[in-house]
């Protein structure tokens, strides 16, 4: 029952921020710190031997590594850095253009790491006192001499392609062929003393991390890992990564945990995707899995959403901006008409949703919006057009973004122009979806599409999109004939990171995307062969259908 207080207004609520990175300000610091929902996934993520923080997208990993960051959590000091495009591209440009193998991408990476880590302890650890003992000058010395080495302008000229210099000044043959042979000669002894100040200045941040005692224990979470951009090839991407986690795991299991003599321990942890993780196909991963890996998961039923965390973080968005004691259900349920019509909600948005903090946080930014003026959200959330259609270009969003890791934007736009060949069925057979295949690979066959590997067979695709969770399938239950729903969201674990979807079962459309898609305008007048192309393509142009929504509502 809620008590009548002096409840906050919506107007009067902060807009919750898509992306945790945004509460690494000064001002949004004690925010985020206040609605924060501790897990007991925070604790393992401090665990010695805990390396990898794996979730979906949207699944908190950023959020817990900035909250580490801001707040400290017992004997610990954390700090969050994310690795950029550049770094990724410069690394590529030496692999392709020659100077690096594969194998070097991890002897790169480890003195990288070991700088991160350097700079890192000297952040948190360093103080007035330390000035007269001179405690740091040692690792202090040791970065200086990587920035010298490593990133002068000759050095930062390893991560970009190396242009000839006296190419122009050749006019014979023979000239052409020395200038050539000088120009490798010129990369390859660049190459060397690359590598060489690497391994160098490796050796000598190893020595003065290792004779250093620390107080708190130290770690250092890495960011970005599961943008790929969209210039590096696929499986040049893959093996840079890899280097990066093998680098990683070689520092954390050989070199940290080696160290002796110091209370604080060191570690680095890697934010990743769970299908990432899958693809890196590093040596013994399922060990890796069990063993140092913190699995973010969320999901959760109808019947048991009342004392779950995702129901816990949503509502303490409310809760704890309030200037009294209430619980996070008490607060979700009074901002949505009670505790019926808050149940109900939220069982609308666990079928509506990939069950993500961030989805229903988005949710509560886009209805804040529209019912900036009102004392509570709408009842039935998906009642309002409006929030509907918003809600469902995030969720395509942010299937777009989680499918830019293996094709490029048009290529997903492409792919997507399939469900228009579904004759308007949100539920259907896997019969329907070969041959709405078939219908869509005769008119993909005139498209630039770059990632072919989705067009080889139906069950390709119709893979890709479990994956992507914007199909998933039904089965009947014998006992008492209700149906049981299957999201890839929910079925992906730390035992099943890759599960696959099964074909004999009724296939079902994610309520939650389908009105950012169309699903048979132009699939009616393309029954034979496709119809009309100009039209076809005209009207693929229009992104909505605006039909009702599909009632195909998966209980969870």
């Amino acid at each position: 029952m809620i008590i009548n207080r002096n409840w906050k207004d919506i107007l009067e609520l902060k807009e919750p921020f898509n992306d945790a990175i945004n509460y690494s300000s000064k001002d949004q610091k004690q925010f985020f710190s206040k609605v924060f929902l501790r897990t007991v996934d925070l604790e393992r993520c401090l665990l010695p031997t805990s390396y990898y923080l794996i979730g979906e997208k949207g699944s908190g990993k950023t959020a817990y590594a900035v909250y580490l960051e801001n707040n400290s959590v017992g004997n610990n000091q954390c700090k969050l850095t994310t690795m950029t495009e550049t770094q990724y591209k410069r690394f590529i440009a030496m692999k392709q253009d020659g100077r690096l193998t594969y194998s070097d991408y991890a002897n790169i990476w480890r003195s990288m790491l070991l700088l991160l880590v350097a700079q890192m302890i000297v952040q948190h650890s360093k103080g007035m006192f330390d000035l007269i003992t001179k405690r740091f000058s040692k690792i202090e010395k040791a970065i200086e001499k990587w920035n010298l080495n490593a990133l002068n302008p000759e050095i930062e000229s390893a991560f970009e392609l190396l242009s000839t210099q006296h190419a122009d000044l050749s006019t014979g043959v023979n000239d052409v062929a020395k200038v050539k042979v000088g120009a490798k000669e010129q990369t390859t002894d660049k190459t060397l003393k690359i590598k060489h100040h690497l391994l160098e200045t490796e050796h000598e941040l190893k020595e003065a991390i290792k004779h250093l005692k620390l107080g708190k224990n130290q770690t250092i979470f890495i960011d970005g890992l599961d943008y790929r951009p969209e210039g590096v090839p696929y499986n040049e991407y893959i093996e840079c990564v890899k280097g990066l986690s093998e680098a990683t795991w070689q520092l954390n299991t050989e070199f940290f945990n080696s160290i002796k003599d110091s209370k604080g321990r060191i570690k680095i942890t890697l934010l990743i995707r769970p299908d990432v993780f899958h693809k890196l196909n590093l040596y013994n991963s399922n060990s890796r899995l069990q063993d140092n890996a913190v699995f973010l998961n969320w999901t959760t039923t109808e019947k048991d959403f009342r004392g779950s965390d995702l129901l816990g973080v949503s509502g303490r968005y409310f809760s704890t901006q309030q200037i009294f004691p209430i619980t996070p259900y008490e607060a979700w349920s009074k901002y949505h008409g009670g505790e019926r019509h808050g149940d109900e909600t939220f069982k609308s948005l666990l079928r509506y949703t990939f069950q993500k903090p961030r989805d229903i946080l988005t949710y509560i930014r886009i209805a804040r919006r529209y019912y900036s003026d009102k004392a509570e959200f709408p009842k039935k959330p998906f009642s309002d057009a409006n929030i509907t259609r918003e809600f469902s270009d995030y969720l395509l969003g942010e299937v777009k973004n989680y499918a830019s890791f293996y094709m490029k934007q048009s290529d997903f736009g492409v792919y997507l122009k399939f469900f228009q060949y579904l004759n308007g069925k949100s539920i259907f057979s896997m019969q329907d979806f070969i041959q709405a295949f078939e219908k869509f690979k005769r008119w993909a066959s005139g498209e630039t599409i770059y990632a072919k590997e989705y067009l080889h067979d139906s069950e390709s695709l119709l893979q890709f999109f479990y994956d992507v969770n914007i199909i998933g399938y039904r089965e009947k239950m014998l006992d008492d004939g209700d149906s049981f729903y299957h999201w890839a969201y929910r079925e992906r674990t730390i035992n099943n990171i890759s599960p696959k979807i099964k074909g004999a079962a009724e296939l079902i459309l994610n309520p939650g995307i389908s009105k950012a898609l169309d699903i048979g305008k132009v699939a009616e007048e393309a029954k034979s062969e496709g119809g009309n192309t100009a039209t076809r393509k005209r009207r693929s142009r229009r992104r909505y259908n605006k039909s009702k929504p599909t009632g195909s509502i998966s209980k969870t």
